[in-house]
């Protein structure tokens, strides 16, 4: 094996460890909320936020979580950044950064829980990923456009729908918010539920990609 066979076979081990990422982080982000929930007698999926499991009893199993999740989903980026077709347009590229963005915004949830000064930069971090990645998926939709469909083309549809759902889920969440309703954590799951099935499928799609190659 010459040396550009080594370095050729490195970074593809590289990017399926990207997209391993990816597949993972909903998976296990879920897994914890679960278990974080079970943990706590007073916490209700209907009615609490998922970060109210950041404070207070076990807060530091949700906390974790927020920033793997969020290391998890910058690891994705690494890998979109060279797993999307290239050369890149702008709106790819700045799908990319905006799915980084996201990550960190996640990652910051954790550490900024919601009993840290008020709520102020929770709040703050997590509105800045909510929009973050709803901009990403239609960047990314955006971005692909003139590629070759039968490799792209249900993907790209895909971030459309996922990326309109995700506004139609974040309405709902503010409206629930507003208005004080019972299911306010039925909302946010609701909402969390489609971009991160979509960071999920991202990171599969990279996969798969890196598989036929």
């Amino acid at each position: 094996m010459n040396r550009g066979n080594g370095i050729s076979i490195q970074m593809m081990n590289r990017q399926r460890f990207f997209a391993m990422c990816g597949i993972v982080a909903p998976i296990f982000f879920a897994l914890l909320v679960i278990i974080a929930s079970l943990l706590r007698s007073d916490y209700s999926q209907t009615s609490n936020f998922v970060s109210d499991l950041g404070v207070g009893p076990y807060a530091i199993i949700q906390n974790i979580n927020f920033i793997i999740f969020g290391l998890l989903t910058i690891s994705l980026a690494l890998g979109l950044r060279s797993g999307l077709p290239s050369p890149q347009g702008r709106a790819l590229k700045a799908g990319v950064w905006f799915v980084v963005l996201f990550g960190l915004g996640v990652l910051f949830a954790g550490v900024f829980p919601e009993d840290y000064l008020s709520q102020m930069p929770h709040n703050l971090v997590s509105a800045t990923a909510f929009v973050a990645i709803i901009i990403a998926q239609l960047l990314i939709w955006q971005g692909l456009r003139n590629e070759d469909s039968m490799v792209w083309g249900r993907y790209r549809t895909y971030s459309l729908i996922s990326g309109l759902l995700s506004i139609i889920f974040v309405i709902l969440l503010k409206i629930s918010m507003t208005y004080y309703v019972d299911y306010q954590g039925v909302a946010q799951r609701l909402f969390l539920a489609v971009p991160w099935i979509w960071i999920g499928i991202t990171g599969l799609k990279l996969y798969y990609i890196m598989k036929k190659e």
